[in-house]
């Protein structure tokens, strides 16, 4: 048995391997360049150019302008370390409730990297442990892993849609089987879940592939993800669980139409958990507004995501049977102002109780389940 794994995991890497090192056997994308987003998304195949919609210039005007105060605040303020290692600076900001602000606003695109990393490690600036994981990252790619051909026959169904991920065995398909295979080896009680893939891209879009699976340790501790992928997946039954409390409280009538309707949250919400609101759940310029609160709050902050999407979309789901509401639940959902969703998910985050209510949430839950074993 353990030679066919190392048969078959050989087999794979060797790909990929010849790929690296044979470039020029790759089948070519260059025609799609022209034809990106900001974020690197295929806009339009061919010769055709799609008109960039006004509400997206705007928004690129906004994050651009934004992005210019915030160079302008870093550099008043000496808020820089040092400049760090795989192109990530390090920054002192200011744990403070102005700094969670400039947040909740939207960190602009070309802050997010290092932003990131600062609120997934809670203000560390201390980036001499990385050296220690960067190493480990490389030992990892040295072993083989039980879960190296599942993950390499999900990366071409992995965000096809980007330029990055679009070429088979290309440089982005090889950071994300390299990232996904080091993790499962790291990590080896969750190996992989389909979800991960997703979570892996998004990373790979900011950092270097030895970065992002820095990132990725570091989202696992902060957002306590292993509970989430562990056979069993018990932070996602839990979440469930919360969720729809929450919706009890907060989006009472949409709880009582999906009662009627006997819409539980295990119908549609397993994805947006799962993949941590990617995987096309909203459109990517408001996943990204989902994780800047995410790498802030932590994973918390996902059960009022939910709730605000469902809130956010209230008159069409009131409107709606049981086909029609599942469909759009479990389709990309429309979200046309990102300011008002997160407006939304804060002011139920922060309201005065919530941290408690959440903590007696999870212990009501797992009581239950205890009970049921």
């Amino acid at each position: 048995m353990q030679s066919n794994l190392r048969d078959s995991s050989s087999d794979i890497r060797m790909i990929y391997d010849y790929y690296h090192f044979n470039q020029s056997n790759l089948r070519k994308d260059e025609k799609f360049s022209s034809n990106v987003d900001k974020y690197g998304f295929v806009t339009s195949e061919g010769k055709k150019i799609k008109v960039i919609p006004t509400q997206e210039k705007k928004r690129d005007k906004k994050d651009a302008k934004r992005s210019l105060k915030w160079a302008h605040w870093v550099s008043n303020n000496k808020l820089v370390v040092r400049s760090g290692n795989f192109g990530i600076s390090s920054y002192k900001f200011p744990w403070d409730s102005k700094f969670f602000k400039r947040i909740s606003k939207g960190i602009p695109d070309s802050w997010r990297s290092p932003v990131w990393y600062y609120l997934a490690t809670n203000g560390s600036t201390d980036t001499e442990f990385d050296e220690d994981l960067v190493k480990t990252y490389k030992d990892l790619l040295k072993l083989p892993s039980a879960h190296e051909r599942q993950i390499d026959l999900d990366i071409p169904r992995t965000l096809h849609s980007h330029i990055m991920f679009r070429t088979r065995y290309g440089p982005g398909q090889r950071a994300l089987f390299d990232v996904l295979r080091a993790f499962s080896n790291y990590d080896e009680q969750v190996g992989y879940c389909q979800g991960m893939t997703n979570i892996a891209t998004i990373l790979l879009m900011y950092y270097t592939e030895e970065y992002a699976f820095i990132m990725l340790t570091k989202m696992f501790t902060k957002c306590n993800l292993h509970d989430l992928y562990i056979p069993g997946f018990p932070a996602l039954m839990e979440s469930f669980y919360v969720q729809e409390k929450l919706m009890n409280k907060y989006a009472y009538k949409i709880f009582v139409h999906f009662k009627n309707l006997q819409i539980s949250s295990t119908a549609y919400a397993t994805r947006w958990y799962i993949t941590l609101f990617t995987s096309d759940v909203v459109p990517h310029h408001t996943l990204l507004r989902i994780w800047d609160l995410l790498m802030l709050y932590g994973f918390d902050i996902l059960y009022f995501v939910a709730v605000a999407l469902l809130k956010y979309n209230e008159a069409i789901l009131l409107s709606s049977d049981f086909d029609r509401a599942l469909t759009m639940l479990s389709s990309s959902i429309k979200v046309t102002d990102d300011d008002k969703l997160t407006k939304k998910i804060r002011k139920m985050y922060n309201k005065k109780g919530t941290q408690k209510l959440i903590v007696n949430l999870k212990e009501e839950y797992r009581n239950q389940s205890h009970l049921s074993i």
